[in-house]
């Protein structure tokens, strides 16, 4: 579905689950971005790992490296420098990229449908919404100086990279962790958000956190890199892939699995909407998140991290965390 902005223990399961679920409204999310509601802007930070701006970079790599070279990219967080200034709108780079989305008069964005409070589709007006809905909606403005430029493109997990490989989308904006067997085959932002990942079970359930669920059936999204952490787990659960996250929680309702695993503001939208389960045990792995982009197009992956330093530099970032990530907490 496509809208517009204004236009076993080592084994894993697949599992195909009813098209229909409920919408997961969050309360009382948690985040892992700064403290009592900011965030330093974390461009400078990883200044050292990025090159300057007419360098050549191991993200300007063809298109067709494969992961073979993944153990290669260094810091994964690390992305381009943003241009010293951000051209205005109407003036992209000739030859660039960013001059093709201007006279296309759109640009293309990937995002979920399906994991509010990210990316879904706003049941009343059936339009896409969400915190990476409106980061992309910041870039689109950042191109063109007004909103109704953004044509988005629902995509799964697995169909984020692919959608940029093949040109079909400019940037993918959808909870996309970068690292670096992902960064062999696309280019990434700076990152703009930070997760954790936590176990989610029914409320009567003995399991108190991943350590207790060894050859146990543990439910996640098919594509992400949440199914890895779950396969090297000691003592190791079995996977169980699901076309989306809202189908584990259908499959933990149904008993046919023993937990959920997956970032901390998706498992509380879960609560909220069953009361039956709750959050256990620490947070595991740190998720960091960025915006992907397509390896041919590091004019794009730059200006996309101009947009995210003047977002935070402005406070848009901040408004944008507040009204749909409510209640952040200190990393």
């Amino acid at each position: 579905m496509t809208t517009a902005d204004g236009i076993s223990a080592t084994s894993v399961i697949t599992r195909r689950t009813p098209a229909s679920r409920a919408l997961l409204m969050l309360v009382g999310i948690a985040v892992l971005l700064g403290a009592c509601g900011t965030v330093d802007n974390p461009l400078p930070e990883q200044a050292r790992a990025m090159p300057a701006a007419g360098a050549t970079p191991n993200s300007t790599a063809p298109a067709s490296a494969t992961p073979s070279a993944a153990g290669d990219c260094g810091d994964p967080t690390a992305s381009l420098r943003p241009p010293t200034e951000l051209p205005s709108p109407g003036a992209m780079p000739a030859g660039s990229h960013l001059e093709t989305v201007a006279q296309r008069g759109y640009l293309t964005a990937g995002v979920l449908a399906d994991v509010p409070p990210f990316g879904f589709i706003d049941p009343f007006s059936g339009e896409f919404a969400g915190f990476d809905v409106d980061m992309a909606r910041l870039i689109g403005r950042a191109i063109f100086g007004e909103d109704g430029h953004v044509r988005f493109r629902a995509v799964t997990y697995p169909e984020r990279i692919p959608v940029l490989r093949d040109g079909t989308v400019d940037v993918v904006v959808a909870t996309m962790t970068t690292n670096c067997e992902r960064r062999a085959q696309v280019d990434f932002s700076a990152v703009y958000y930070e997760e954790a990942n936590r176990v989610l079970v029914p409320t009567d359930s003995p399991y108190q956190g991943m350590e207790d669920l060894g050859g146990r059936r543990v439910c996640t999204a098919a594509g992400t890199t949440t199914l890895d952490h779950i396969r090297n787990a000691d003592p190791r659960p079995v996977a169980v892939a699901a076309p989306t996250i809202g189908d584990c929680l259908v499959e933990l309702q149904a008993g046919t699995v023993d937990a959920i695993t997956t970032t901390e503001a998706i498992l509380a939208g879960m609560v909220s909407q069953d009361p039956r389960v709750h959050i256990v045990g620490p947070r595991l792995t740190l998720e960091p998140d960025a915006i992907g982009v397509s390896l041919n197009h590091p004019d794009l992956t730059r200006f996309v991290n101009g947009v995210l330093a003047q977002a935070i530099a402005d406070g848009s970032w901040n408004r944008l965390a507040q009204t749909w990530l409510p209640g952040l907490s200190p990393t």
